[in-house]
């Protein structure tokens, strides 16, 4: 099984996952993990919603489209990804084969020690964090920032501007940066986990997915065999609203589906263009479908 994957310390620890999970559902069966460059990889030196115009990706996950060429060529067999970069919808040439079960979801404010918590300069490269800084903390500036994890807490560490960055928990996680507090560049760095309830996160965050060649029969089986039923309803709702509201990562969306004794619910927080906050929910009986639940948060969000 030929793995591709980004090269980031946090996209191989992610397909190494796959290729662990994929080989205890399947032993016997060798994984290699082929690194390709994406958009979102090369161009460090704009915002992040600014890279597909910038790269003629269209309306592609910048962290994505290369390594989906790359499996539309047959050079890999299987494409693991960050699920929260993927678009709404998948090019219907591919599939969703499996998603791994969910890490947790939270983001993590980093401080410097020197932070004031009433008036942090958050460092982020993320629409949808500005926009929530915004609402928790009103005397609070953000300031760009692009790079992977440790290149982030590094910056933090060395900035003479901010004083805190934003983090997903999941990642920290399979990092290893699971203590309260670290060492970066001779500071120390204190983490605290956010309510989910006063920061939802991205849609798809903590989620791994498994993407395959919808021709490719064999590779998809495989695949399959280590699908989280669970995350996979969950993802299909925030997918859904993701392809309603033809989101990308310059739209400010953040939500969160859950399942719990067979109903699924959605929560959603939109920051439309013309101003303001929209907070919304549902929940699906469970003779209801992952995208009909997001299909009554979307139709409550035209109201």
């Amino acid at each position: 099984m030929r793995i591709g994957t980004r090269g980031s310390e946090l996209a191989l620890a992610q397909a190494r996952l796959a290729a662990e999970a994929l080989q205890a559902a399947h032993p016997g069966l060798r994984c290699e993990l082929r690194v390709i460059r994406t958009a979102g990889d090369q161009r460090t030196d704009i915002p992040l919603s600014e890279v597909n115009k910038a790269t003629g990706t269209g309306d592609k996950g910048v962290f994505i489209a290369a390594i989906e060429e790359a499996l539309a060529a047959g050079e890999i067999d299987c494409a693991v990804h960050s699920l929260k970069d993927m678009p709404g919808a998948l090019d219907p040439r591919f599939t969703l084969a499996a998603v791994l079960p969910r890490e947790q979801v939270e983001d993590v404010l980093v401080c410097r020690e020197d932070a004031d918590p009433a008036r942090p300069v958050v460092a982020t490269g993320s629409v949808r964090r500005a926009r929530l800084v915004q609402s928790l903390w009103p005397a609070a500036r953000t300031v760009p920032v692009r790079g992977n994890v440790a290149t982030r807490l590094r910056r933090l560490a060395e900035s003479a501007e901010a004083t805190s960055t934003l983090l997903a928990r999941a990642g920290l996680n399979r990092l290893g940066y699971t203590q309260p507090t670290l060492e970066v560049c001779g500071r120390t760095l204190h983490l605290q986990p956010l309510p989910v309830e006063d920061f939802p996160p991205a849609l798809g965050q903590g989620a791994i997915a498994l993407e395959t060649r919808a021709d490719d029969a064999a590779a998809t089986a495989l695949v399959a065999a280590v699908d989280h039923a669970p995350t996979h309803r969950c993802i299909r709702a925030e997918r859904r609203f993701l392809h309603l509201l033809q989101a990308d990562c310059s739209v400010p969306v953040a939500g969160l589906a859950t399942e719990r004794d067979g109903a699924l619910t959605l929560r959603i927080v939109y920051y439309p263009p013309s101003g303001g906050v929209v907070r919304l929910s549902h929940t699906g009986s469970p003779a209801d479908s992952p995208e009909e639940v997001a299909q009554a948060v979307f139709n409550g969000l035209r109201g």
